[in-house]
């Protein structure tokens, strides 16, 4: 008797994570096209009892995001409702409608993922250190100029950078039926810029953005004809 309790207490949690981790793919997929993308730039799977930190790649994220997306109040909205649909968190969803968000924000996120792209690349050898010694002589200036050069390259093929950039794009123009103002458009092209990205790729995410406007609007016009009769 024991053996079937246990084993009736065991298999529907594993089967409710089973069915956590399909629905979370399920709203990348919707989100993103893929389910195979990060959430909130983080690539590890939070349970229903997890609670967020601080210094959670997800806090750092949200925060960045109401930063970037001009952190008016429809594009919080937009904010909280993703937050909702990938995490059962309850923080998110206070960042989102309550964060006094800063440029700062942003830079806690770079650092957090520049840091990520070093720990990727392992520790350094003595001599590649040894060389680095030798390059921040005379030459700092042109060394340190290149590193920039070099992180921006890579920050730029991060998943985590391109969905972000994607998110508040889409949380800046959510709601509206008029271009987003030339001031928040320049703000979004910035952070991008800070984060890595060349302004073609930047151009190519907002100009898919645009067209999700349009398909948006139009399937409101058609789905809302049937009711309104």
């Amino acid at each position: 008797m024991r053996s079937v309790i246990r084993s009736c207490v065991i298999f529907p949690a594993a089967g409710a994570a089973m069915r956590h981790d399909s629905s979370q793919q399920w709203v990348l997929n919707v989100m993103y096209g893929t389910g195979l993308a990060p959430r909130y730039g983080s690539w590890k799977s939070f349970g229903v009892g997890d609670a967020l930190k601080e210094n959670d790649t997800p806090v750092l994220y949200c925060k960045a995001l109401v930063h970037a997306s001009g952190g008016g109040r429809r594009a919080r909205d937009w904010v909280a409702g993703c937050s909702a649909a990938l995490f059962p968190s309850s923080e998110l969803l206070k960042i989102a409608m309550r964060h006094n968000s800063s440029e700062e924000d942003v830079e806690r996120y770079r650092r957090h993922l520049v840091e990520t792209l070093e720990k990727a690349k392992g520790p350094q050898t003595g001599e590649a250190n040894d060389a680095g010694n030798v390059t921040s002589g005379e030459d700092g200036s042109k060394s340190d100029t290149e590193n920039d050069t070099d992180i921006n390259m890579r920050l730029s093929q991060m998943p985590e950078v391109r969905c972000f950039v994607y998110d508040a794009m889409r949380a800046a123009c959510f709601h509206r039926y008029k271009k987003v103002p030339e001031e928040q458009r320049v703000k979004l092209f910035t952070v991008a810029a800070r984060l890595g990205l060349d302004e073609g790729t930047t151009m190519a995410i907002w100009r898919l953005v645009e067209k999700e406007g349009i398909v948006a609007r139009d399937k409101q016009r058609a789905l809302e004809s049937p009711w309104n009769d």
